[in-house]
């Protein structure tokens, strides 16, 4: 690939893709009211260009100055949008700018300082913008929203829009900067990097992804690796989600079996679903053993939710409802219905001719303690 190749931009002269995700999502907020491009022009008092503009990423809501975006924000609201719908753009604005970075970058390695994937400890909600364009899997905190749209004449998009150079662009710079940042200053954007990294389905990408796996494996078993730890755990995830699951499954047996490895897993999954909600800068949270920093409602319903046969996380996903249950015997207290479906998917998930030993073992365990709940 060319490396000094320049990407399309909008009229501003930023990358196309900086407004794609924030953009698909004021349409999806549009829509929610609903009001057609015209109707919503018209109210705004702007021309059409400007709405059909920011919905593309012509004319990127992120480069809007703050006065003028919550000027927007007020008017939308104003005409029936839901104040929860406009703060879920703060997360699109970072996610454009992780994707618009990337694809303006390429091959290119970029400043780890100012990179966008060192500055926060991702949650789902955002990483799962990040990747919508895609997956075209839609955002669980817009699955409401993005049902019961206008049925619409001729081809639609399901999903904000990656041209097929732009994402070959995201994915090389993601291994770039996998590859070339290997301090331990740079862990944080080196993992990140990592993790996005398994959305990527071409060949290059899962061999680099296993070799680095097999590279750094042994790092993490070492007891307060926890830089280590949580990068081969970023690969294993990735390399399971491209159908290899044999990493994440030695993943399970090694780098989960220390107290502080438990306990940095419940941490890091309470932090993805959004119960520890302060934003973490990097990863030194995860050691944090406080029995009562987090309930466990949350992790436990997502990982009850993610229970099912022929899962490319199943080995992670038991073992972490089994240490679950084991740190907080009381979460499933008080819950009649949970543990119902708790039981349910348990039955279905025992079926499954893919689980080892251990995880059909850990499995049981769970239904055994669900069952004892239950008297």
């Amino acid at each position: 690939m060319d490396r000094g190749r320049r990407t399309r931009t909008t009229g501003t002269g930023s990358p196309r893709c900086l407004g794609v995700v924030s953009g698909y999502l004021f349409k999806l907020i549009r829509e929610s009211i609903p009001m057609t491009q015209v109707e919503l022009a018209e109210r705004l008092a702007v021309d059409l260009n400007t709405v059909q503009g920011w919905e593309l990423g012509r004319r990127p809501l992120t480069s809007m100055r703050a006065l003028d975006l919550a000027r927007l924000r007020m008017k939308m609201t104003g005409l029936g949008v839901q104040p929860s719908l406009f703060e879920l753009l703060s997360d699109a604005f970072e996610a454009d700018l992780v994707i618009a970075d990337a694809v303006e970058a390429g091959a290119r390695v970029a400043d780890p300082v100012s990179h966008p994937l060192a500055a926060v400890v991702h949650r789902r909600d955002l990483t799962n913008l990040i990747t919508w364009p895609v997956t075209g899997v839609t955002p669980t905190q817009l699955a409401n929203l993005a049902t019961g749209r206008p049925v619409r004449r001729g081809p639609v998009s399901d999903r904000p829009v990656l041209h097929a150079d732009e994402r070959a662009r995201f994915f090389d710079h993601l291994l770039t900067s996998a590859d070339a940042f290997r301090k331990d200053e740079h862990v944080l954007l080196r993992r990140q990097a990592i993790y996005l990294l398994g959305f990527d389905d071409r060949e290059t990408s899962s061999q680099w992804l296993l070799d680095e796996q097999n590279k750094s494996v042994s790092a993490a078993s070492r007891a307060g690796d926890i830089p280590s730890w949580v990068a081969v755990r970023s690969s294993a995830i990735a390399l399971a989600r491209n159908g290899n699951k044999e990493p994440l499954r030695r993943f399970v047996e090694t780098g989960l079996s220390t107290d502080m490895q438990q306990t940095a897993n419940l941490n890091y999954w309470a932090y993805w679903l959004g119960e520890i909600p302060e934003a973490q800068a990097d990863d030194g949270f995860m050691i944090d053993a406080h029995p009562n920093r987090w309930a466990g409602t949350r992790v436990i319903e997502h990982l009850l939710g993610r229970l099912r046969p022929g899962s490319d996380h199943a080995d992670l996903n038991i073992h972490t409802l089994w240490t679950l249950l084991l740190a907080r015997p009381a979460v499933l207290d008080h819950q009649p219905d949970l543990r119902r479906l708790a039981l349910t998917k348990i039955a279905q998930t025992e079926a499954d001719p893919d689980l080892g030993s251990r995880t059909r073992q850990e499995l049981a365990s769970v239904a055994y303690a669900i069952r004892l709940a239950d008297r």
